[in-house]
């Protein structure tokens, strides 16, 4: 029984996870639902701030990022198929590689080491100083004021970011084709434009859906769980991180196996 215990521990520790992660989005959901238009100011005001924070200020390292990642991808690329017609794969390398794969995924990853972090150290500290017990108090719906408006600003964020990423990408991919293989604009946009289709632009946003909701509400969780002193802070940011990351990867194969398996 004891082994039997130990070894349920673990499933039981996962399923209650799963519960308050549900709890939370029905929650914030629902409140969301009961928004009036007087509330409307202040939660658009904290969602706005959210936007700055986990997209404009991340824009040029994601940007940067992407570009060398396209370039690279086609060096790489070249390098082994040398000798094979290698500018007639670009457009396909760039989509199946880029824009289907690592562009919402290292998008994700960029922001989880952002925001995610941030988000459960700011949530910690507001835990232990009693501001949430204290909007309470006051008639603010903490999931109204502090959870709802990080889930839409991270949200828009990461749509933002991912649009961007995809673009730099492609940006560093054509500068290596153009070097390479003298590849014009028009025909290196012509081979991803029929490479791409609808359902590369649905998995992307149903990522993005999935991805922000795993960064938001992962942090929310791990934050809002402080109780005791600010040591409980790093714990719950390093938590954060390697839960979410879990999370999105997790999510991330089951997606690709569902649109293109």
């Amino acid at each position: 029984m004891t082994y039997l215990a130990r070894l349920g521990a673990p499933v039981r520790g996962f399923l209650e996870f799963l519960g308050d992660q549900a709890h939370l989005v029905l929650r914030t959901l629902r409140r969301a639902l009961r928004l009036r238009l007087g509330q409307l100011g202040v939660v658009a005001g904290q969602t706005k701030l959210q936007i700055r924070f986990t997209g404009l200020d991340a824009l040029w390292l994601v940007s940067g990022t992407a570009l060398l990642l396209g370039a690279v991808t086609l060096i790489q690329a070249f390098s082994q198929l040398s000798g094979l017609g290698a500018e007639h794969y670009i457009g396909v390398l760039m989509v199946l590689i880029i824009l289907r794969e690592l562009g919402p995924l290292l998008t994700a990853v960029l922001v989880i080491g952002r925001s995610s972090t941030a988000i459960a150290a700011e949530l910690g500290a507001m835990q232990l100083n009693g501001e949430v017990d204290a909007l309470a108090v006051h008639g603010i719906d903490p999931y109204q004021y502090l959870l709802l408006p990080r889930w839409v600003g991270v949200l828009i964020s990461l749509f933002v970011l991912v649009v961007f990423f995809d673009t730099a990408a492609l940006a560093g991919g054509f500068l290596v084709a153009k070097l390479k293989y003298a590849v014009t604009f028009g025909f290196y946009m012509d081979s991803v434009r029929q490479t791409l289709s609808n359902r590369d632009f649905a998995a992307t946003l149903l990522k993005i859906l999935c991805f922000s909701g795993v960064i938001t509400f992962h942090a929310c969780h791990f934050g809002l769980r402080i109780r005791r002193s600010q040591t409980e802070i790093p714990q719950a940011v390093t938590k954060t991180v390697v839960s979410a990351l879990v999370a999105v990867f997790a999510l991330d194969g089951l997606l690709a196996a569902l649109f293109y398996f």
